[in-house]
Protein backbone atom coordinates (compact mmCIF):
# COMPACT_ATOMS: atom_id res chain seq x y z
CA UNK A 1 0.00 0.00 0.00
CA UNK A 2 1.51 3.23 -0.80
CA UNK A 3 1.21 6.03 2.12
CA UNK A 4 -0.06 9.38 0.88
CA UNK A 5 2.46 12.20 1.61
CA UNK A 6 0.86 14.48 4.24
CA UNK A 7 2.08 17.71 2.88
CA UNK A 8 0.14 17.58 -0.20
CA UNK A 9 -2.71 18.96 -0.49
CA UNK A 10 -5.87 17.16 -1.67
CA UNK A 11 -6.29 18.90 -4.97
CA UNK A 12 -2.55 18.07 -5.29
CA UNK A 13 -2.55 14.74 -4.89
CA UNK A 14 -6.01 14.67 -7.29
CA UNK A 15 -3.78 16.35 -9.95
CA UNK A 16 -1.11 14.12 -9.22
CA UNK A 17 -3.33 10.45 -9.58
CA UNK A 18 -4.88 12.43 -12.81
CA UNK A 19 -1.70 13.28 -14.60
CA UNK A 20 -0.39 9.48 -13.52
CA UNK A 21 -3.72 7.85 -15.13
CA UNK A 22 -2.71 10.03 -18.12
CA UNK A 23 0.92 8.51 -18.44
CA UNK A 24 -0.84 4.94 -17.92
CA UNK A 25 -3.59 5.72 -20.46
CA UNK A 26 -0.59 6.78 -22.93
CA UNK A 27 1.33 3.60 -22.27
CA UNK A 28 -2.11 1.56 -22.99
CA UNK A 29 -2.77 3.38 -26.34
CA UNK A 30 1.42 3.02 -27.12
CA UNK A 31 0.92 -0.34 -26.77
CA UNK A 32 -2.45 -0.62 -28.50
CA UNK A 33 -0.63 1.41 -31.61
CA UNK A 34 2.71 -1.05 -31.47
CA UNK A 35 4.76 1.84 -30.47
CA UNK A 36 6.80 0.09 -27.91
CA UNK A 37 10.36 0.85 -26.42
CA UNK A 38 12.51 -1.93 -26.84
CA UNK A 39 14.87 -1.52 -24.68
CA UNK A 40 12.30 -0.96 -21.80
CA UNK A 41 10.21 -4.28 -23.38
CA UNK A 42 13.40 -6.51 -23.29
CA UNK A 43 13.90 -5.12 -19.42
CA UNK A 44 10.39 -6.05 -18.26
CA UNK A 45 10.90 -9.35 -20.22
CA UNK A 46 13.59 -10.26 -17.94
CA UNK A 47 11.74 -9.49 -15.35
CA UNK A 48 9.23 -11.40 -15.96
CA UNK A 49 11.15 -14.21 -16.78
CA UNK A 50 9.60 -14.87 -19.94
CA UNK A 51 6.04 -14.78 -19.14
CA UNK A 52 4.94 -12.77 -21.75
CA UNK A 53 1.30 -11.66 -19.85
CA UNK A 54 3.39 -10.48 -16.79
CA UNK A 55 5.85 -8.41 -19.14
CA UNK A 56 3.54 -6.49 -20.50
CA UNK A 57 2.27 -5.67 -16.82
CA UNK A 58 5.72 -4.78 -15.96
CA UNK A 59 6.38 -2.72 -19.39
CA UNK A 60 3.34 -0.92 -17.95
CA UNK A 61 5.16 -0.03 -15.25
CA UNK A 62 8.72 0.68 -16.27
CA UNK A 63 7.28 2.75 -19.38
CA UNK A 64 4.92 5.07 -17.01
CA UNK A 65 8.07 5.41 -14.57
CA UNK A 66 10.14 6.37 -17.52
CA UNK A 67 7.81 9.00 -18.94
CA UNK A 68 7.90 10.53 -15.42
CA UNK A 69 11.62 10.41 -15.11
CA UNK A 70 11.26 12.26 -18.63
CA UNK A 71 8.98 14.87 -17.33
CA UNK A 72 11.04 15.71 -14.22
CA UNK A 73 14.12 15.71 -16.56
CA UNK A 74 12.10 18.38 -18.87
CA UNK A 75 10.97 20.05 -15.32
CA UNK A 76 14.45 20.53 -14.31
CA UNK A 77 15.32 21.28 -17.73
CA UNK A 78 13.31 24.30 -17.34
CA UNK A 79 14.21 25.47 -14.26
CA UNK A 80 18.11 25.12 -15.49
CA UNK A 81 16.87 27.14 -18.77
CA UNK A 82 14.75 29.64 -16.46
CA UNK A 83 18.32 30.10 -13.96
CA UNK A 84 20.08 30.81 -16.85
CA UNK A 85 17.56 33.17 -18.05
CA UNK A 86 17.33 34.90 -14.76
CA UNK A 87 21.24 34.97 -14.56
CA UNK A 88 20.90 36.73 -17.96
CA UNK A 89 18.27 38.91 -17.13
CA UNK A 90 20.52 39.90 -14.04
CA UNK A 91 23.68 40.50 -15.78
CA UNK A 92 21.80 42.67 -18.21
CA UNK A 93 20.34 44.55 -15.32
CA UNK A 94 23.31 44.79 -13.75
CA UNK A 95 24.93 46.10 -17.20
CA UNK A 96 22.20 49.02 -17.46
CA UNK A 97 22.86 50.16 -14.02
CA UNK A 98 26.66 50.45 -14.89
CA UNK A 99 25.67 52.61 -17.81
CA UNK A 100 23.29 54.88 -15.96
CA UNK A 101 26.02 55.10 -13.25
CA UNK A 102 28.84 55.70 -15.74
CA UNK A 103 26.39 58.57 -17.63
CA UNK A 104 25.61 60.59 -14.64
CA UNK A 105 29.41 60.14 -13.48
CA UNK A 106 30.20 61.44 -16.96
CA UNK A 107 27.58 63.94 -17.17
CA UNK A 108 28.73 65.60 -13.46
CA UNK A 109 31.95 65.19 -14.97
CA UNK A 110 31.10 67.35 -18.04
CA UNK A 111 29.50 69.68 -16.09
CA UNK A 112 32.39 70.45 -13.53
CA UNK A 113 34.70 71.01 -16.28
CA UNK A 114 31.75 73.26 -17.31
CA UNK A 115 31.78 75.14 -14.18
CA UNK A 116 35.90 74.88 -14.18
CA UNK A 117 36.00 76.28 -17.45
CA UNK A 118 33.81 79.32 -16.84
CA UNK A 119 35.57 80.18 -13.73
CA UNK A 120 38.77 79.70 -15.27
CA UNK A 121 37.29 82.49 -18.26
CA UNK A 122 35.74 84.63 -15.74
CA UNK A 123 39.31 84.87 -13.80
CA UNK A 124 40.67 85.77 -17.34
CA UNK A 125 38.69 87.67 -18.21
CA UNK A 126 39.48 89.60 -14.42
CA UNK A 127 43.09 89.29 -15.08
CA UNK A 128 43.06 90.74 -18.86
CA UNK A 129 40.91 93.70 -17.92
CA UNK A 130 43.25 94.26 -15.05
CA UNK A 131 46.16 94.69 -17.25
CA UNK A 132 44.59 96.68 -19.36
CA UNK A 133 43.80 99.47 -16.91
CA UNK A 134 47.13 99.05 -15.95
CA UNK A 135 48.49 99.65 -19.56
CA UNK A 136 45.99 102.56 -19.56
CA UNK A 137 47.00 104.66 -16.36
CA UNK A 138 50.66 103.29 -17.51
CA UNK A 139 49.81 105.33 -20.95
CA UNK A 140 48.57 108.12 -19.23
CA UNK A 141 51.30 108.56 -16.70
CA UNK A 142 53.94 108.29 -19.54
CA UNK A 143 51.60 110.69 -21.62
CA UNK A 144 51.97 113.00 -18.39
CA UNK A 145 55.54 112.49 -17.78
CA UNK A 146 56.34 113.49 -21.22
CA UNK A 147 53.72 116.40 -21.63
CA UNK A 148 55.75 117.92 -18.37
CA UNK A 149 59.17 117.51 -19.71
Amino acid sequence: MKLRNLFKSDIEHLISNEAENALYEKAANDIDENIIDKGIWTRAFSKAQGEQVKQKAIYIELIVEHYKDLIRAGEELAHILATEEEKRQQREEYLRRMREENKKTEDAANKFNLQEFDEDMKKTEKIVLTVAVLLFILMILVLSLSINM
